[in-house]
C-alpha cells in the first residue's frame, strides 16, 4: 500500500485506478496526513462484509458451534 498527496491524484488519477484495479490499495493524504483509502470494489465488498453486524455476529456463533464440537457437511451449507 502506498500514499498519494491529494494534488498528485488529480494528476494521475488514471494511473492509480489502474493499479487499484490490479490490487492495490492506496492512501490519500491531505496536507501529509492520510483522509482516504482507495481500494478495488471487490476489496471493498468485502470489507464491508466483513464489518457488518449480521455478518460478525454469524461468525462469532459459527465460532462457537465449532468450538463445541458441532460441524455441518459441506452439503448443508
Amino acid at each position: 500500500m502506498h500514499e498519494i498527496g491529494v494534488k498528485q491524484l488529480k494528476n494521475t488519477a488514471s494511473r492509480v485506478l489502474d493499479e487499484v484495479e490490479d490490487g492495490e490499495r492506496v492512501i490519500v493524504t491531505k496536507r501529509g496526513r492520510p483522509a482516504a483509502v482507495i481500494m478495488s470494489m471487490e476489496d471493498a465488498e468485502d470489507f464491508v462484509l466483513a464489518h457488518a453486524k449480521e455478518f460478525a455476529e454469524m461468525r462469532l456463533r459459527g465460532r462457537r458451534e465449532h468450538a463445541g464440537g458441532e460441524t455441518v457437511s459441506l452439503d448443508d451449507v
